[in-house]
């Protein structure tokens, strides 16, 4: 009963020019997103998804070796950038050594999201935004040469099957694949260390019962979300509590305050990877509920089990923590100390 545009079609607070130059299928509403959202779903089958676990693993353990044995570690740099970029270069075709560069353009193109709340941002966003899309047409361009069995070759071949998908809705959907791949990811994974590093109790029963990363990484996603909140057009009149707010109005959804209900989570303010029952809402909801749900908590759990399979203790130094230039909830750096397993 929700969406992205208002009745008359518009994204709330940009133009009729601005609204149509959106094309990325979280900006847009049926029939094209239903449309968008289609073509690139295939990417995120079960199949797809347990296909690409031993490559991001692989790249994980490589770099974590490279590391041995230092005793100190960035928890972003060396840990919840690797394995999101791992996954997002085996599904696009990006470059792996491209990772840092591209978390950066990501990280600050995240402000074309809110362009009325920082304006004076938006020329960095657009900056950031024009560089990505010459990375990526660059990209595409190659599969249209020489097609592989990556994501993008398939969207490259729905595009040249028709009318389906234009260059500018490939463009858009490979960058908007990029920053929700890697931007939300970072923020799980880095967060999700922060609260083990802080609660290591915690950690030490990850270790001993390692079959609880599914719940631990829900728990993550539930105590610090990436994306605290989202907001949402209704498309009918809807009563909250008694109070009914008009259709075509932008509501703000708290997803973090969500997420500590004490309604719906007993105890809603402790860290605990064994919680079962109620679901967060951190992947938002209805028809836009995040397409790469799955995928980030792939990416989460191969993550977690590394850390817990390697490592005694983590302990982040909170006073060096640095955040990322992001609209969302994203460490940039959190050095850390390591205590291997014996």
């Amino acid at each position: 009963h929700s969406g992205m545009r208002q009745l008359d079609g518009l994204i709330p607070n940009e133009s009729r020019e601005e609204t149509e130059a959106s094309r990325f299928m979280l900006r847009t509403d049926p029939p094209d997103h239903d449309r968008l959202r289609g073509l690139v779903s295939k990417a995120f089958t079960p199949h797809a998804l347990a296909a690409l676990r031993p490559q991001v693993q692989a790249e994980l353990d490589r770099h974590l070796d490279s590391l041995a044995p230092a005793d100190r570690i960035d928890l972003v740099g060396d840990l919840a950038l690797v394995v999101p970029a791992a996954s997002m270069c085996a599904m696009l075709g990006v470059p792996f050594e491209d990772r840092d560069r591209l978390s950066g353009l990501v990280s600050v193109a995240t402000y074309r999201l809110a362009k009325q709340a920082f304006p004076d941002l938006q020329p960095q966003a657009e900056a950031a935004i024009m560089e990505l899309a010459s990375y990526m047409l660059e990209l595409i361009e190659q599969r249209r040469q020489s097609p592989t069995d990556d994501i993008l070759s398939g969207l490259v071949a729905a595009e040249e099957a028709g009318d389906r998908l234009d260059t500018e809705e490939l463009l858009q959907q490979s960058i908007g694949l990029l920053v929700a791949g890697l931007e939300t990811t970072i923020g799980l994974i880095g967060n999700g260390m922060l609260c083990f590093s802080r609660y290591p109790q915690q950690f030490e029963r990850l270790q001993q019962r390692p079959e609880l990363v599914e719940k631990a990484v829900e728990e993550c996603l539930r105590f610090e979300p990436s994306v605290p909140y989202t907001y949402r057009v209704l498309w009918q009149d809807t009563d909250f509590d008694g109070i009914v707010i008009p259709a075509d109005t932008p509501v703000w959804a708290v997803l973090i305050a969500a997420n500590r209900d004490p309604g719906v989570f007993p105890d809603p303010d402790t860290f605990d990877i064994g919680r079962s029952g109620a679901r967060h809402c951190s992947f938002g909801g209805g028809i836009h509920f995040c397409l790469g749900s799955h995928l980030a908590r792939l990416n989460a759990e191969v993550a977690f089990t590394a850390m817990a399979r390697r490592y005694q203790s983590v302990s982040a130094d909170e006073q060096l923590i640095e955040w990322a230039p992001s609209l969302f909830r994203i460490p940039g750096k959190i050095p850390a100390r390591l205590k291997p397993r014996p």
